[in-house]
């Protein structure tokens, strides 16, 4: 064997040795921290770990935390009679302060190695009162540092003069010339007099900002929007905030290692908590003018308002949709849908209200939509007038109004109408239920003349019309019974027929359904439970409105959680039917919904 061969063989021999003396080293995860310490005073814990792994510190629930896991590692190698060692440890370090007295313990910190679980031991802090001690550590503190100047708060807001119901946009900031370690303990002001609406800032952020040639690194904390509730000098209170600033700190050098390597003076990094209180800020509200018109409320801001119909001809009975759109910038959250004088004749829904509100600093700004359904009653020319509402504007000044233009609106005669009157004007139901209790028309004809003194009694005609009266008397009353009869049975049949007819229209919805036809659905939906009401209480659809099928189901002692099923439900079809929108979800829901309210009531009512 060549002298080679052998060298080769003894370097790789003690590869192999060190490679399995590295290989074999056990795991360990050590924590070392103090055992006592004193009020208010930091200290660091630190967690100890020679491989590499996926830590999970314990929580402080006792201390308050200044800042880490901050993690440092180091690596050592040793060659002892040919054996070569590889030592590396990682370590993890909290910086702490003791804010409470008394004895805590802290959890243990696990570590993740090789899908192993390892945990150092429980920690038990004592935390006892300060002593002041003389030149107890060679440490030297910066005589330089004060908070005054590099480090405050304030509020900013974008008006101190303002009109009642005026929105203001309130910032709190935070500026520094030290690095910012960390923010706790942030209190929120006294906001007396002020309604608040926070707007969504995200995460905190660093910034920067010039103030007299010095540069601060800035954190905006927190922003709002305030609406003055009352008039003269309001006041917002100061905010409190702590913050953790890394100040750099001087100490004498431990040893002479440390004398090697930073000289006789090292500096380093220490957590120092400050606490902060922001100026009060003073807002001088003034009160709005006194000639506020009559249908003010208290809107302040700029504002305008569009309102638009789908049709303005239409046939009796039909729908129509009339929408109504508020936009602007101020306390837009208190308008509210406009006061609108319909026709009498005209059957109103519930308006169905969308919001678009967005919060910024730069105030509330959006929309707000209205979208009514009307179902015309009878034929005619009608108006819908001029509606609108009053604001104030705090640019010019003064109270300024949103009015829209009257809205004109053809209705033809269409089936199951009402025929107009030879004057042109459609007769309304309010018109027809009047008749009879006023005074009567005037009698124009002059009737029947007769020659003075002569008379018909005891004469021919007088005896026949004695005679035949009682025979038709009788013959009325026998057909006046068959036609109650006739009338009762059909109204019985229609009765039976109620639930039948009901599933039979609600079978057509389900094909529509299945189909994804959502106006046929919405369409023989709304026929069936309509035509449902109609048969079980005998009333021809043209009659039939939901005041009626109230009165009717609460007559029949229907539960009211039944009544508000179904007339929720005809008001969902109505509405879908009209005023279709890509929105509407949930038709299998409606299906369901109704042929369960159908056999609740059939129940009810059996």
């Amino acid at each position: 064997m060549s002298k080679t061969y052998k060298t080769l063989l003894f370097a790789f021999g003690l590869l192999l040795l060190s490679s399995i003396t590295t290989y074999g080293q056990k795991v360990s995860f050590t924590v070392d921290a103090p055992n006592r310490v004193e009020h208010n005073a930091q200290f660091r814990i630190t967690f100890t770990s020679n491989s590499d792994g996926d830590f999970a510190g314990p929580t402080f629930d006792d201390f308050q935390l200044l800042g880490g896991p901050s993690t440092s590692s180091q690596t050592s190698m040793s060659i002892v009679n040919g054996r070569t060692t590889k030592n590396s440890t990682k370590a993890y370090t909290y910086y702490l302060r003791a804010v409470n007295l008394g004895t805590f313990r802290i959890p243990s910190a696990r570590i993740t190695v090789d899908n192993k679980v390892y945990k150092t031991a429980e920690l038990k802090i004592e935390v006892v009162k300060s002593v002041n001690v003389k030149n107890a550590s060679p440490q030297i503190t910066n005589p330089d540092f004060k908070a005054e100047g590099r480090v405050f708060i304030k509020s900013i807001v974008s008006n101190r003069n303002v009109y009642l119901g005026q929105p203001i946009t309130l910032t709190q900031k935070l500026y520094s010339v030290e690095a910012i370690a960390n923010i706790t303990d942030f209190k929120e002001p006294t906001l007396t007099g002020f309604y608040k609406e926070n707007i969504d800032i995200g995460d905190l952020k660093l910034s920067n900002e010039v103030i007299n040639g010095v540069k601060y690194s800035v954190v905006v904390l927190k922003k709002s929007i305030l609406f003055p509730q009352k008039s003269g000098n309001l006041e917002i209170s100061n905010f409190d905030l702590d913050v953790v600033l890394k100040i750099i700190q001087k100490r004498k050098a431990r040893d002479r290692m440390e004398q090697m390597m930073y000289g006789n003076v090292v500096q380093y990094y220490e957590h120092k908590t400050i606490k902060l209180k922001s100026p009060k800020v003073n807002i001088t509200v003034k009160e709005l003018p006194k000639n506020k018109p009559a249908d003010f409320n208290g809107i302040v801001g700029n504002f305008d308002m569009t309102a638009t119909i789908d049709k303005q001809v239409l046939k009796s009975n039909d729908a129509l949709n009339l929408k109504i759109v508020l936009r602007g910038k101020g306390n837009i959250g208190l308008l509210d849908a406009p006061k609108i004088n319909f026709p009498p004749d005209f059957e109103i829904y519930d308006p169905k209200i969308s919001k678009n509100i967005k919060r910024t600093s730069t105030g509330i700004s959006g929309s707000k939509t209205y979208e009514y359904i009307i179902i015309a009653g009878n034929e005619g020319d009608f108006v819908i007038p001029s509606f609108g509402f009053s604001y104030f504007n705090p640019s010019s000044q003064k109270y300024e109004q949103c009015l829209s233009k009257d809205i004109p609106v053809k209705v033809l005669r269409g089936e199951g109408g009402i025929a107009s009157s030879s004057t042109g004007g459609a007769v309304s139901r309010d018109e027809i239920k009047y008749v009879g209790k006023d005074i009567h028309h005037i009698q124009l004809n002059e009737g029947d003349v007769f020659t003075k003194g002569k008379y018909s009694f005891n004469s021919l005609s007088h005896f026949l019309i004695m005679l035949i009266s009682p025979i038709l008397a009788i013959l009325l009353i026998i057909g006046l019974k068959k036609r109650g009869v006739k009338q009762s049975n059909k109204s019985l049949m229609r009765l039976k027929k109620a639930t039948k007819m009901a599933k039979k229209r609600l079978k057509s919805a389900s094909i529509a359904l299945k189909s994804n036809d959502e106006v046929i659905f919405y369409e023989e939906t709304s026929k069936a439970l309509w035509g449902y009401l109609a048969d079980k209480f005998a009333i021809d659809l043209s009659d039939l409105s939901m005041d009626k099928v109230k009165t009717n189901l609460q007559h029949k002692n229907v539960p009211e959680d039944q009544i508000i099923e179904i007339t929720g439900l005809i008001q969902r079809c109505e509405f879908a039917r009209y005023a279709p929108s890509e929105e509407n979800k949930g038709i299998e829901d409606v299906y369901t919904r109704s042929i369960d309210v159908i056999s609740r009531i059939e129940k009810t009512l059996k």
